[in-house]
Order: structure tokens, then C-alpha cells, then sequence
């Protein structure tokens, strides 16, 4: 007998497992006019069947009624934006690590999904690849190094065409108070598990949040200027000290560093940003100053 193939659909619960994440994704999607207005005209309860649906499929269910043909000539006249579906992929993940799905799975929900990504946007060409399974990092399901990379080298393009604003967030526990922060290597990775939680339901759906090969996170702020990344990184800060960490029974109110960097003066190349932002981050994890602006 030919051994079955436990999907992710298994694998995380089935059906009732399916309607919880397609529960807080659909209470996410409805708080965003800028998703709600392509679905204006559909009812509710067809709206979240259809995530059902989706969602299903992208965990492998093999008998979803989710049909990927259909897609086109359903969505193509709405006129979705490639900037719309990227917050819908935002989301979605999101969602997955609320949800505590392990970082390689988000990657195989994630990829599966974008494979559709020429079905919903027109003239979209499918599988980007900022959602390569080779581009996730395995413990948080967000984009690694190399997609920090392909979204740096995207956004900088544009800034340099168009002079579309690009600012740069590298970010790190600095300090949880009189406590210590953890050592022991599975407590380090609760943390930034719990970490990259936070940080993805604060940032916009428009920017990108990333994990580095060293553990620190980083934020590609989308047409923003060094005035608002000042702005966006105290939301980020003041986010994370509000969520406190459960270590062994302690509740560590983690502070964080952030470094940032901005197109524009001696700065006009992805590695120059990323130096400029490293040298930040650097400052301010070693001083009293815990944001700080590469000049």
C-alpha cells in the first residue's frame, strides 16, 4: 500500500484548524479599505468561504474546492494592485505565525499561494522571488538575507528612477529592564519567534520585515523618508515593550535597538544603506539611545 502524504492541511488540524486562521485573516482583511473595496459587492459569507478556500489550498488540502483556472477571470476585472496582493501575502503570514505554524511551512503556504499570483493581478508574472522558499528564514517565516537583498535592490531602482523614498530599520533585543535577556539557545528562538509576532502585526502591509543570518530583523520602509522611519521605528519599539515575553514564568519587557538608514546624501546604494543602518544599530545597542539615525 502506497504511503499517504501528510499535507500541512493535516498536519495544523484540518477544517476547524482552517476556519480559526481564516477567522483572524478575514478580521485583519475587513479593517483594510484599501483590500475591502475590490470585494465591495460580495457577500460576506461568500468572501470568507472563498478565504476558506484559498487558504485550504495553500495548506495542500488535495480535495479543496478552490479552483487556481478560475482565478483570472474572477479577479482580473477587479483590478487588483500588485501593491494590494503583497499586503494580502502580509497578512496571511502574519496570521500563520500568530498561529505558531512552523517557519518552513509558512514558507511552503506562502510559496503555494503565490504561485497564483498571475491569476489575481493582471500581467503579474507568478512566484516572486521574495516568497522563495529559499529566500524564508526556517524559524520565523519571513524573508532571510537574500530577500532582504532582491527587496533592496527593487526598492532602490525605483529611488533612483523616480526618487521614490527608501529607508532602511535593522533591529535587536538591547536589554528587557533589570532582567537579563536569554542565553540558552531554544529560549533565544521563543523569543524572536515572539519578536517577529509583534513586529509583523505593526509594520505596514506595504513594507517588508525580514530576520538576518545573525538574528536581527530588518524593515525595508517603502517610500518612507528618515522623518517617518523615526516615526514608524517608536511604533515598533513602543509595540514590543507593550507585548512583554514569557520566559519560565517571567514577563521580560523587551527593548529594542533599531538602527536607520535613508536614501539620499553620502547614502545612494543598497550596501551603503545597510552599512549606514549596521552602524546605527551598532550605537544604539551599546548606548542610551536606542534609536538612532545614521547622519
Amino acid at each position: 500500500m502506497a504511503e499517504s502524504h501528510l499535507t500541512l492541511f493535516d498536519k495544523y488540524g484540518g477544517i476547524p484548524a482552517v476556519r480559526e486562521l481564516v477567522r483572524q485573516f478575514h478580521e485583519r482583511f475587513v479593517t483594510k479599505p484599501g483590500l475591502r473595496r475590490y470585494f465591495d459587492g460580495i457577500e460576506p459569507q461568500k468572501l470568507i468561504q472563498h478565504h476558506v478556500e484559498m487558504i485550504a489550498y495553500a495548506m495542500g488540502k488535495p480535495s479543496a474546492s478552490f479552483e487556481p483556472k478560475k482565478m483570472a477571470s474572477e479577479h482580473h476585472p477587479l483590478g487588483i494592485t500588485l501593491s494590494a496582493y503583497e499586503q494580502v501575502i502580509n497578512i496571511l503570514r502574519q496570521v500563520l505565525l500568530d498561529a505558531n505554524v512552523d517557519g518552513r511551512d509558512i514558507a511552503e503556504i506562502i510559496h503555494r499561494m503565490d504561485a497564483q499570483r498571475h491569476r489575481i493581478v493582471r500581467d503579474a508574472k507568478p512566484l516572486s522571488n521574495l516568497y522563495n522558499p529559499e529566500h524564508i528564514d526556517e524559524l520565523t517565516g519571513l524573508g532571510n538575507d537574500d530577500a532582504l537583498q532582491d527587496a533592496l535592490g527593487a526598492e532602490s531602482t525605483k529611488y533612483h528612477e523616480s526618487r521614490r523614498d527608501l529607508s532602511l530599520a535593522l533591529m535587536r533585543a538591547a536589554g528587557a529592564g533589570r532582567e537579563a535577556l536569554p542565553t540558552d539557545p531554544r529560549a533565544v528562538q521563543m523569543m524572536d519567534r515572539h519578536l517577529s509576532g509583534v513586529l509583523a502585526r505593526t509594520v505596514r502591509e506595504a513594507d517588508m520585515l525580514c530576520r538576518r543570518h545573525d538574528g536581527s530583523f530588518a524593515l525595508v520602509l517603502r517610500a518612507t523618508d528618515a522623518g517617518k522611519a523615526i516615526q514608524a521605528a517608536r511604533r515598533l519599539q513602543s509595540a514590543v515593550a507593550r507585548e512583554p515575553f514569557m520566559l519560565v514564568g517571567t514577563r521580560l519587557s523587551i527593548d529594542m535597538a533599531i538602527g536607520l538608514a535613508s536614501m539620499g546624501g553620502k547614502v545612494s546604494s543598497v550596501p551603503e544603506l545597510i552599512a549606514s543602518a549596521e552602524q546605527a544599530l551598532q550605537t544604539a545597542t551599546s548606548g542610551s539611545q536606542r534609536i538612532v539615525a545614521a547622519a
